[in-house]
């Protein structure tokens, strides 16, 4: 939503309605049916299906909103009116809960008591979360890693299954990159890999992805591709590698092989067609034009 009307934090309600603490509207027995459905789960994605889902028969919400330092997951639907309420113990990190209407105080008490009831089950969430982003992550250039990839194909085989939505892939080889670490030593190496990242990144659509396959060998998964837009990228990859200063004191070069999917793809196929791509690339020379 463009306009927002922001709810006043819940701090604030208590002391204008002025509730007592021993007021409380959950009984122990719904406390303990709400732990018992939420606490075995802790991939993010589902847990805030499940909060929503359990929230919502309680308390009149649209949707609700985890926001983070660096990204907001967003459950449901927002709406005009939200009430949001810090996670104790994670910086800049909040609940957002979404209103169609102003709530009356009641609403208002009774959503404190299940934001704090479940905000340790939120908390295990936003761990378990923090864990698998640092599990799927390349060490070295903050890519994704090979089961990120694995990961992230497998879901775009899914949904172009589903909805026949195309996507590509991209298929990049450093050409040369042992010499760097024969002539310069594997740090210097590590620096011209940790550019090539850079490049790369820098290349993409923020509905891209990039992922480091191995070695000097990267991956990316492009969203809504054709061959004209494969063509494109794999041009301004080439294009920024001629502009990075590491990447051009080491004159690097990359060899770059595509595929789209079709139906009836399945992963071998995708990547024998890019495969296949990249070795012809190779044995190509490639312009040093930066109007590749």
């Amino acid at each position: 939503m463009e306009q927002l009307t922001p709810i006043l934090d819940n701090a604030s309600y208590d002391s204008f309605f002025r509730f007592s603490q021993h007021d409380k509207l959950i009984s122990d027995a719904e406390r303990l049916s709400l732990l018992e459905h939420l606490m075995g789960t802790l991939e993010l994605q589902a847990f805030g299906h499940a909060l929503l889902s359990q929230l919502s028969a309680r308390v009149q919400i649209s949707g609700i909103a985890i926001s983070g330092p660096s990204a907001t997951a967003l459950w449901g639907t927002d709406a005009t009116y939200r009430k949001r309420i810090s996670i104790k113990g994670f910086a800049d990190t909040a609940v957002s809960y979404y209103f169609t209407k102003v709530p009356d105080a009641l609403e208002n008490k009774l959503l404190d008591e299940l934001h704090q009831l479940l905000e340790p089950l939120t908390k295990n969430a936003l761990e378990h979360e923090k864990i698998r982003c640092l599990a799927s992550k390349d060490s070295l250039t903050g890519l994704g890693n090979r089961a990120a990839f694995n990961d992230v194909l497998a879901r775009q085989f899914s949904v172009s299954r589903r909805t026949g939505a195309t996507f590509g892939l991209l298929m990049i080889d450093m050409d040369k990159f042992k010499a760097i670490n024969d002539q310069f030593g594997h740090q210097e190496g590590d620096k011209v890999l940790v550019a090539m990242a850079q490049a790369i990144s820098a290349s993409l659509r923020d509905t891209d992805f990039a992922f480091r396959f191995g070695g000097d060998e990267f991956c990316c998964i492009i969203e809504d591709a054709d061959t004209v837009a494969l063509r494109r990228i794999g041009q301004r990859i080439r294009r920024t590698m001629l502009d990075h200063a590491i990447l051009s004191r080491h004159q690097m070069r990359c060899s770059i092989g595509s595929s789209l999917y079709t139906s009836g793809d399945e992963p071998a196929s995708l990547f024998e067609r890019a495969d296949r791509q990249l070795y012809q690339d190779k044995h190509s020379h490639h312009p040093l034009s930066r109007t590749a």
